[in-house]
């Protein structure tokens, strides 16, 4: 199958099925009426490899359903080792690989391992949720570091700046969510040193690295040369590659075989450790084996859509979108409609029934504010039907329309956007 056929075939709009979706997608579909379009989690309305769905399927067709062991089949950190060093340059044993129920869990592990009371924690700004809820549970202090969010760049030299005797961990996310960024050797390079020099350890969120548009590529920092001697923890994970969060699946790759050890007690501390399953392992290993000619397809669909959402949302007046290296979100800049993040993300569901995710400090940090996220792993033609909304919605704002519309309507549950 040609990867034209592929793509036409598993992303067209015949894939998409809203009822379907209600049901199941619970913090996206299922948290809005029916005549509303979510473009709020980043998750995708897709299935996932059908090798996976296979695997799982035959797994429980035993009836057996045993538990899990905290340390994680031996054959996925194999498999998951040999991905890390062919495809993102990390030379990792297995024994370096934890397996963890989920990227969120995963990121939490590794601050509650690295962080105690009273610590800092550098975080970007804007950035997504889970890193600061992640530093609070730890009972560690804040500390964001502004990113140019017209470039999506981030100043090497501020970050350094921000570095006190306090300072337990920095933490990226590479590719950014919710800017797009991917990060070039050069950076991440300047990162590294800055961090050898005043020994601290570094988090570094990549589970969005098999999402980037060429010309970009992505870089695993732990990838980097001489990066052995370096306190990184790499955070990768199965849900934005093969459209698979529910799966809970992912892994942590400890810079040597001691802390990998540290952090699985520290999982189990958590009760993290125990939330694997034998039939998730399972789909992880299909996936990994078996699954990336999906994932090429899916790129190859994410990357036309993008580039037909950028165009659309630049078209509307008041918005301004950059046009990210990674990721399948947006975060277009609405501050010249009139109108905040908040307000925005009520008026859009109120007039032209789509759901956003508001650029506030509560989901990406103060520097958010301004913007509102997209998330686009969807179809060309639902995208079109919610872009096509949102420009009428938009033209037809005042600041009469827009106070009646957001007044008139309910605040929505807070839910997470998905890292």
């Amino acid at each position: 199958m040609s990867s034209q056929a592929a793509t036409g075939s598993l992303f067209d709009d015949s894939q998409i099925q809203p009822d379907l979706l209600r049901r199941r997608s619970h913090i996206r579909w299922g948290s809005y009426p029916p005549d509303v379009i979510p473009l709020t989690a980043a998750e995708a309305d897709f299935p996932g490899p059908q090798a996976v769905t296979d695997a799982v399927m035959a797994s429980l067709a035993d009836g057996y359903f045993p538990y899990a062991s905290p340390e994680g089949i031996s054959e996925l950190r194999e498999v998951f080792s040999d991905v890390a060093k062919t495809r993102y340059g990390i030379s990792a044993d297995p024994d370096c690989v934890v397996p963890a129920s989920g990227t969120a869990a995963a990121l939490w592990g590794v601050v509650h391992l690295l962080c105690r009371e009273g610590d800092e924690c550098i975080l970007l700004d804007p950035v997504d949720l889970l890193f600061g809820q992640a530093i609070d549970a730890a009972g560690a202090r804040r500390v964001y570091c502004p990113m140019d969010k017209t470039t999506g760049q981030l100043d090497p030299d501020r970050l350094a700046s921000l570095i006190s005797p306090r300072t337990a961990l920095i933490c990226l996310c590479n590719p950014h969510n919710p800017l797009g960024t991917v990060f070039t050797e050069e950076t991440l390079r300047a990162i590294a040193e800055t961090a050898d020099a005043h020994g601290v350890p570094i988090l570094s969120d990549e589970v969005w690295n098999e999402i980037v548009y060429a010309p970009a590529a992505h870089v695993s920092l732990a990838g980097l040369d001489a990066a052995a001697s370096r306190r990184i923890h790499t955070v990768i994970g199965l849900s934005k590659t093969f459209a698979l969060p529910g799966l809970r699946m992912g892994f942590v790759i400890a810079p040597n075989a001691r802390e990998a050890a540290d952090l699985q007690l520290a999982f189990q501390q958590l009760g993290a450790a125990y939330s694997l399953t034998p039939f998730a392992q399972i789909g992880a290993l299909a996936a990994l084996r078996h699954g990336w000619p999906w994932r090429d397809a899916f790129l190859e669909h994410l990357h036309k859509t993008r580039d037909y959402c950028v165009a659309r949302l630049n078209a509307i007046p008041g918005m301004s979108c950059s046009r990210p290296d990674g990721t399948f979100v947006l975060f277009p800049d609405i501050s010249s409609t009139g109108l905040g993040s908040q307000a925005m993300a009520e008026f859009l569901l109120a007039e032209a029934r789509v759901a956003v995710v508001a650029g506030t400090t509560e989901w990406f940090g103060p520097g958010a504010e301004g913007n509102i996220r997209i998330s686009y792993a969807t179809s060309r033609g639902m995208m079109k039907e919610a872009l096509d909304r949102m420009e009428r919605a938009v033209a037809s704002l005042s600041a009469g329309s827009a106070r009646r519309a957001v007044s008139a309507v309910p605040r929505t549950p807070g839910l997470p956007p998905g890292t």
